[in-house]
């Protein structure tokens, strides 16, 4: 939202600024026009780089509106100096690029202080409540709940577990009493969150819990601070009056996830648009070498285990799978036809991702989504496997430009792999990723291990 109104405000004063340095009707130069459309974008990515839009800076309007200010000037300057290389002797450009400024940043600044509170009220409206399990002892979760930290506009508590039948909860929501039916919910997805209300001391219990619901994609909470337990993104909260220590969550919440969501569309779209020679090419190679459709389709899990159809170039002879199982491709595997080992080889079968990307299933750089049947298999042997899905699985990533790709003949192979993917989600940033697509790029997309 944000944005598109920014958006506005950067192309009506460039438009205003122009009409008022020159009178109806105003004429633009090739310098102007190309100053104002790169300016622009360039402008936007930067309030995405720099937080802008980030949700911590939602409800605060004099966060957002210095980092405008700020970011504003840069871009200022460096427009001024674009002008200066276009020619210093061009009085009037400098004159429309001090207007634009002044305008776009008024406009900016106007737009948040008139909308900002509505937009707030109109977003808190429409957005579902996080429902909420909260887990604990009574001497914790009694205090609590008679405090009414419980009853807010953002978080629906919907169970409570509590072991200890002799000590009786204070609340009207359902007591669970069984751990099973608990962990059911979760599977269920009956629940978002699990809040847990347990002493510092309960370290084996609290690990209890994170183990039950590492298959589950549900965020789990501490009330209180912890020491010495293995964490998925630590980090303190402060919710429903509340703080917590986040042992399980979704890095996809962080505040600058904004800058993620931006580069991969823009990204995929601009690999889309100069590869679509390469793309056409190797849609009629595999089209003319073997019978069968160009894309191969298979369905994987994405954000939160919420699956989606992938797409690669198919590079193996049309087959049939036993029902649930799925074999991976290995050393010359006779299902792969000549032109499908080329494209293994170098990844370029992975190419038609870039749709999931701008389709918003995946992202540029991830943990590389594996077939739901190994992921079945997995799951079991490894602790922390499903944690890969926490955030949107990627093209390429931490574990693949070190090594780890192709196929998993032992679980040690696979074992390594999840280890590199967690340690990405869990130091994941924006240079982080540029990093990663540019070790890509430069060291290419194949290895020993690809076939």
């Amino acid at each position: 939202m944000w944005m598109m109104l920014d958006l506005l405000s950067l192309a009506g004063g460039a438009w205003l600024a122009r009409t008022l340095s020159t009178g109806l009707p105003a004429s633009w130069s090739n310098e102007e026009t190309t100053l104002a459309s790169a300016g622009s974008l360039m402008l936007l990515l930067t309030f995405v780089i720099a937080g802008v839009y980030a949700r911590k800076h939602h409800k605060s309007s004099a966060s957002a509106a210095t980092r405008i200010v700020v970011l504003s000037m840069l871009a200022w300057a460096a427009a001024n100096r674009a002008a200066m290389e276009m020619g210093p002797d061009r009085p009037q450009l400098f004159g429309w690029l001090d207007s634009w400024l002044a305008i776009f940043t008024i406009l900016m600044l106007a737009s948040r202080l008139a909308l900002d509170p509505w937009i707030n009220r109109a977003r808190r409206s429409h957005l579902r409540k996080r429902r909420v399990a909260v887990a604990g002892e009574a001497d914790y979760l009694n205090p609590w709940l008679r405090s009414g930290h419980d009853e807010t506009s953002d978080y629906a508590v919907i169970a409570i577990y509590n072991p200890d039948a002799t000590r009786a909860i204070e609340s009207s929501v359902p007591i669970l009493v069984d751990f099973d039916s608990l962990v059911a919910k979760a599977k269920n997805q009956d629940f978002d969150e699990l809040w847990l209300a347990l002493s510092m001391s309960s370290q084996e219990e609290i690990s209890r819990y994170v183990t039950a619901m590492q298959h589950h994609f549900v965020d789990i909470r501490l009330f209180a601070d912890v020491q010495n337990l293995p964490m998925f993104n630590p980090a303190a909260t402060t919710l429903a009056g509340t703080t917590f220590v986040d042992l399980v969550t979704s890095p996809s919440a962080q505040d600058d996830a904004w800058s993620k969501s931006v580069f991969d569309r823009l990204f995929a779209l601009a690999a889309l648009l100069l590869l679509s020679p390469a793309l056409i090419a190797i849609a009629v190679a595999v089209k003319c070498t073997s019978p069968g459709p160009v894309l191969f389709r298979q369905r994987r899990k994405g954000v939160d285990g919420r699956e989606f159809t992938i797409l690669k170039f198919r590079s193996m002879r049309v087959h049939q799978e036993i029902t649930g199982r799925l074999t991976q491709a290995s050393k010359n595997d006779k299902r792969i036809t000549p032109i499908g080992r080329i494209l293994r080889k170098t990844s370029l079968d992975e190419l038609p991702q870039f749709i999931n990307v701008l389709l918003g299933h995946m992202s540029v750089v991830g943990p590389r989504p594996h077939a739901i049947e190994h992921d079945d298999f997995y799951m079991r042997l490894i602790d922390g496997y499903m944690y890969r899905y926490r955030i949107k699985p990627g093209i390429t990533g931490w574990a693949q430009i070190n090594g780890a790709r192709g196929e998993t003949e032992k679980v040690e192979s696979m074992t390594h792999r999840v280890a590199l993917d967690l340690f990405y989600i869990q130091h994941w940033s924006f240079w982080l990723d540029l990093k990663i697509v540019a070790t890509t790029v430069f060291k290419g997309f194949g290895g020993k291990d690809a076939y």
